[in-house]
């Protein structure tokens, strides 16, 4: 495990065992590290900055009340992160949000980069994010944990509680879902290959 992954894993643990003893002050160090990641996470799902706030702050409620269930030794941001994707994908069977057709672009060839270049990367990561979340869930949230999250397999394995090669196959799978659903709307135009690599999305956020 890399030195930094380490160090996360057991000031977390610390963390936590205070909380669990009765600092509960110590949860606003958990909230002040992992806020920003649920946000981008839940608002990956909703597209909507009240509702993403809003699912945030259930995601840590739900993850204090159930502190005590957390397997010490296991690393906190596989657990939390489950319990965020769990919340957002129940969001999303209750209160679907409608998203706005990707527009014409291809992005799947390569150029030597510029501004322009990159500001084109941008918009096309933002539209393959709203293509990613009208994907069916089992393949979206793969997607979105392992291009703009950067999460390994085995690690997107442990959150959704699958096996590495469910994983694997899902993200082959969804890949070529997003890649037909944004060549069906090209124009022919060329842009950028923005899934050739994992976290590649992570980048442009």
């Amino acid at each position: 495990m890399h030195y930094h992954a380490q160090t996360i894993l057991k000031e977390d643990e610390e963390i936590i065992q205070a909380v669990l003893i009765g600092n509960g002050e110590r949860y606003g160090d958990i909230v002040d590290r992992y806020q920003t990641k649920l946000y981008r996470v839940s608002y990956y799902y909703t597209q909507n900055i009240e509702d993403a706030r809003d699912l945030v702050q259930d995601i840590f409620i739900k993850a204090y009340n159930n502190l005590s269930s957390f397997k010490q030794g296991s690393a906190f941001s596989t657990w939390l992160y489950r319990i965020a994707v769990n919340h957002c994908l129940d969001w999303c069977r209750k209160k679907r949000p409608q998203y706005a057709e990707v527009s014409c672009l291809d992005i799947f060839s390569a150029e030597e980069e510029g501004p322009e270049d990159l500001y084109l990367r941008q918009e096309v990561a933002s539209e393959i994010q709203a293509a990613v979340v009208n994907l069916p869930a089992i393949y979206s949230t793969v997607l979105i944990l392992y291009y703009f999250e950067d999460f390994s397999p085995q690690e997107i394995a442990e959150i959704t509680n699958t096996s590495k090669r469910t994983v694997e196959t899902r993200l082959f799978r969804g890949r070529k879902m997003l890649r037909d659903k944004l060549h069906s709307k090209s124009s022919g135009g060329e842009g950028h290959d923005l899934l050739s690599k994992p976290g590649q999305l992570a980048q442009l956020r």
